[in-house]
């Protein structure tokens, strides 16, 4: 029996694990946190290493602690100097920098002793307390649940992907867990125009120089951050959270959010590395595929044509509300409210019925464009905190 248990141990689950434990809301021992990876933010350290990223997006105020500057203060030694670099402008903080913050708060907090590692399949109201049930048989009883679920086992594959790959072609998804590239590749189309493809093509265009094509359906949009840094105010949110149409509200989410953009810094190495010959880049957009030869033909919607040995997708995530594959008989039975998109309709303290609640992208409805990223992570546990 816990008090507090957390379905989703990636970058939001664990930010509201660390809030909970420093803050003195559960002791560690009346805490779980169920995720179907063996540590804290196995998606998330595999995401980024996968690309290479060298630095995060977000500012050094963006973090899993509780205190606003708590990373800046990590970030120096006993001696004063710094740890490791943070990057202009808004003093982002290298991926490396970042990582081990997080790693210490764990290991401040003791998180791991809170640690299950399963995978949820079922999620019911018993009496009092909610009845989790895992993909082993385990089951586990809690007062409180947080719904962390993020959208990273769920990585957007187009019609004509599938279709290449139940026909053999050499294709995978940046985001697969499995090796995305073969060893053996000497030639690499990436298909994507955001931050994500942006980090690929660098990365491989310095290992295949010559040998790198980046295709995109548009061209490079370059905005600093993913949406506008009002949304993490009342600037922005006041008139958010004053419109009470739930369509309406994921309306101004798509409109307000910079999908397929990336920052002026990335765009400018992906520049240098067009110029240098080590990366060709067509604004086009792939129509089919076939195999010829162990080639790779892609036909794209100009009429061209582009070969390669393998393809490589940076196309996203799907936008379907994750976790809805079993959440659905929860939804059903306890009568939960959902927009038409699909997503819950939660209170002001992120409750979706009595005890449960959520965060991420399942409270983006409540928390706005930011809801997905760290920033969203942090005011979703204060939302919920505040309640109590």
């Amino acid at each position: 029996m816990f008090d507090w248990l957390i379905i989703g141990g990636g970058i939001q689950g664990c930010t509201a694990a660390v809030y909970l434990i420093k803050q003195k809301k559960v002791a560690i021992e009346n805490l779980a946190i169920i995720d179907p990876n063996e540590k804290p933010l196995s998606m998330w350290l595999h995401c980024t290493s996968t690309i290479e990223m060298p630095y995060l997006r977000s500012p050094s105020i963006h973090h899993l602690a509780p205190a606003h500057f708590d990373l800046e203060k990590f970030s120096k030694t006993a001696s004063g100097k710094p740890y490791a670099a943070f990057y202009k402008p808004y003093d982002r903080p290298g991926l490396k920098l970042f990582n081990n913050h997080c790693e210490h708060l764990f290991e401040e907090t003791t998180l791991y002793n809170s640690w299950i590692q399963g995978r949820v399949v079922q999620l019911k109201k018993g009496n009092k307390n909610w009845q989790v049930v895992l993909k082993d048989g385990q089951q586990l009883e809690s007062k409180n649940v947080i719904l962390a679920i993020g959208l990273s086992e769920h990585p957007y594959w187009p019609e004509w992907a599938v279709m290449a790959k139940e026909n053999g072609a050499s294709i995978s998804h940046v985001f697969d867990r499995e090796r995305q590239v073969p060893e053996t590749t000497k030639s690499l189309i990436i298909v994507g125009g955001g931050i994500t493809a942006a980090h690929a093509s660098i990365k491989w265009s310095r290992h295949l120089p010559g040998n790198v094509t980046q295709i995109s359906r548009h061209p490079l949009r370059v905005h600093q951050f993913d949406s506008d840094p009002g949304w993490l105010g009342p600037k922005l949110m006041r008139s958010f959270q004053a419109v009470s149409s739930y369509d309406k509200r994921r309306d101004m989410i798509r409109q307000a959010r910079h999908r397929g953009s990336l920052p002026l810094d990335l765009k400018a190495k992906i520049s240098k590395q067009i110029k240098s010959g080590a990366l060709s880049f067509l604004r086009d957009e792939v129509v089919g595929l076939q195999i010829n030869d162990s080639m790779n033909v892609v036909k794209l919607l100009s009429g061209d044509t582009v070969n390669s040995e393998h393809i490589l997708l940076a196309t996203g995530f799907h936008q379907s509300p994750p976790g809805i594959e079993w959440l659905s008989t929860t939804i059903e039975e306890r009568k939960l409210r959902c927009a038409a998109c699909g997503y819950p309709i939660l209170s002001n303290s992120l409750q979706w019925d009595e005890g449960l609640y959520a965060i991420g992208a399942l409270s983006e409805l409540e928390i706005g464009p930011v809801a997905r990223n760290i920033s969203g992570a942090r005011r979703g546990i204060e939302k919920i905190l505040q309640s109590f």
